[in-house]
């Protein structure tokens, strides 16, 4: 797998938080004479507090980071349990143990092999020194150093406030972040692409990928309800932090631990600007919202027919930051979607505000918008590639490539699409959208099958469609259709079926058997069947084209076709 290589931040860029580690201790000058006796690997452990050990029932109590300070090596007059002191200090993290002796002889042999073994500090401190003065010395460094880092965190929080102030919006602050903690941010809100860091933008876009397809909600903010170390689908270490945000997604923000190790201010960072960065993405929902409703209400006036000119229309799109090009033929296309699909207008509205921020690799710009309980898309066609019937890489391409696209996003295998004519100027647009319906209509009632449905192809059933539930249309089924279906119920060999074939393939007997599986002479035997029942001649293209339409217009289910 690819990996985005790493980068050394440039030099004066942030500070570096300083530790006060066990290295640092030994140079304080109360313990000029203390002495590193065993443990030597643990020397740059960072000491977070220190604490008096005046027996060994103070381990529960005992915290990762901690100075332990003791008169004498505990536990020293009970063997086995002086022997199990250190790995248990070692197992609880502990930074080191400082003990007042006046000779190593004090220190038990096995106490400093363990100690070398896992690395734990041993001090030898001078009998004389007060123990009090070791915790206050220590605890006095350790106030100092995390007093500059809160001052450090306060300034960082105030250099994001600033820029959000200023309108530089979540990349600017995304940008800074990087650069102040030395590593790549990111906020991953679900179903949203993530926002990303300025060092992952301008990646290659084959070594940045793997980092993006990890950065997915469900496996950053995955089980992280507090926020913590996690390890991504890439394997790269993240700290996450979830984002306040009430009524809304949730969200988390990443820090990636790709340029150096992330420190404890860092975290600190990421959890204090999680809230800012929560207010940014409310206030960025909020004005969506607005101008989602605004943007519905163009859209829904447009296809409607409410903008009679091309002036008002692009006045209209210009305010409501319509990004569909200008002299750019368009296309209405209606979406079919499944059954399982909530259809209701709250969905529709949140279904096209979705689709209208995704980018599509079928489309450079495209709108939805929710139209009297359909939902509705506006297409660009260029010229080079129209929306008719001639045009056979168009309907595959387009729509096809659409489809697909649109059946992955909403996860609707059922989804289908219906199209109008394409129209030269955005005032023609209802007109297109009025083609789709009635292919959509027409695809229903004559149960056309297909996933994508234009309007200048439904060639006859546009006609038969319109043709009413009346007693001309049932004397034309019962002279032509009715015989048939009626020799089929009574054993008379899959009649219809081979007549539908039979014209499919153009009148190649030999074909039609292929198709059926049949043998050629019972397919010969059907076909005169046919023509006896009938009383007619299939060389005869009078009659062949009365057969057709009497399939095509059996199709309709009675009663359901109409004007309407």
């Amino acid at each position: 797998m690819a990996a985005i290589p790493r980068k050394e931040p440039a030099s004066g860029n942030r500070p570096e938080p300083s530790l006060f580690t066990v290295k640092d201790l030994l140079d304080l000058p109360h313990l000029g004479h203390a002495r590193l006796i065993a443990g030597d690997k643990g020397v740059h452990a960072a000491i977070g507090r220190a604490n008096v050990m005046e027996s060994t029932d103070l381990l529960p109590w005992v915290r990762p980071g901690d100075l332990l300070v003791a008169a004498g090596y505990p536990s020293s007059d009970e063997p086995e349990r002086a022997r199990q002191l250190i790995p248990e200090l070692a197992r609880r993290g502990v930074a080191a143990l400082g003990m007042t002796v006046r000779s190593l002889d004090e220190v038990p042999a096995d106490a400093l092999a363990e100690a070398d073994k896992h690395g734990l500090p041993l001090l030898a401190l001078p009998s004389d020194l007060s123990l009090s003065d070791v915790v206050r010395a220590v605890m006095e460094r350790i106030l100092a150093l995390e007093a500059a880092q809160l001052a450090e965190l306060q300034t960082r929080i105030q250099s994001m406030s600033r820029l959000l102030l200023e309108g530089s919006g979540l990349y600017g602050l995304l940008d800074a972040l990087e650069t102040t903690l030395g590593n790549p941010v990111a906020i991953v809100r679900e179903p949203d692409k993530p926002w990303l860091s300025e060092g992952l933008r301008t990646a290659d876009s084959m070594e940045a990928w793997p980092v993006v397809q990890a950065l997915s909600f469900r496996q950053a903010g995955r089980g992280l309800s507090d926020g913590g170390f996690a390890t991504l689908q890439n394997g790269y270490r993240a700290y996450v932090c979830p984002i306040p945000a009430r009524r809304a997604k949730e969200a988390c923000l990443v820090l990636l631990e790709r340029n150096r190790e992330i420190s404890p201010l860092d975290m600190l960072s990421v959890e204090r600007l999680s809230a800012l960065i929560g207010m940014e993405l409310a206030n960025m929902e909020a004005v969506r919202e607005v101008e989602g409703k605004y943007l519905d209400q163009f859209l829904q006036d447009w296809l409607s027919g409410r903008i009679v000119s091309e002036h008002d229309w692009k006045l209209r799109a210009e305010v409501c930051g319509c990004t569909l090009p200008e002299q750019t033929p368009l296309c209405a296309v209606l979406v079919g979607l499944g059954e399982r699909t909530e259809q209701t207008p709250d969905k529709l509205r949140e279904l096209a505000r979705r689709l209208r921020s995704e980018r599509l690799r079928s489309l450079d710009a495209w709108m939805a918008a929710p139209i009297g309980g359909d939902l509705a898309l506006i297409v660009p066609v260029p010229e080079t590639v129209r929306l008719d019937y001639q045009a056979e890489s168009s309907a595959s391409g387009i729509l096809q490539r659409l489809l697909a696209e649109l059946r992955a996003l909403l996860g609707d295998q059922e989804l289908r699409l219906f199209a109008g004519r394409v129209a030269d100027r955005p005032e023609r647009l209802p007109a297109s959208l009025s083609q789709a319906r009635r292919a959509r209509q027409v695809a229903e009632v004559c149960g056309l099958a297909g996933d994508t449905v234009t309007y200048d192809r439904l060639g006859v059933y546009s006609l038969l469609y319109l043709i009413p539930s009346s007693e001309e249309r049932e004397q034309f089924l019962l002279r032509f259709s009715a015989p048939l279906q009626q020799a089929d119920r009574k054993g008379g060999g899959r009649l219809v079926e081979t007549l539908e074939m039979f014209f499919r393939c153009n009148g190649n007997i030999k074909l039609t058997s292929e198709k059926l599986f049949a043998h050629y002479n019972t397919v010969v035997y059907r076909l005169d069947k046919i023509q006896s029942i009938l009383g007619v001649s299939l060389d005869d293209p009078e009659d062949r084209l009365q057969l057709q339409l009497s399939l095509k217009l059996g199709q309709i289910t009675p009663g359901s076709s109409g004007t309407g």
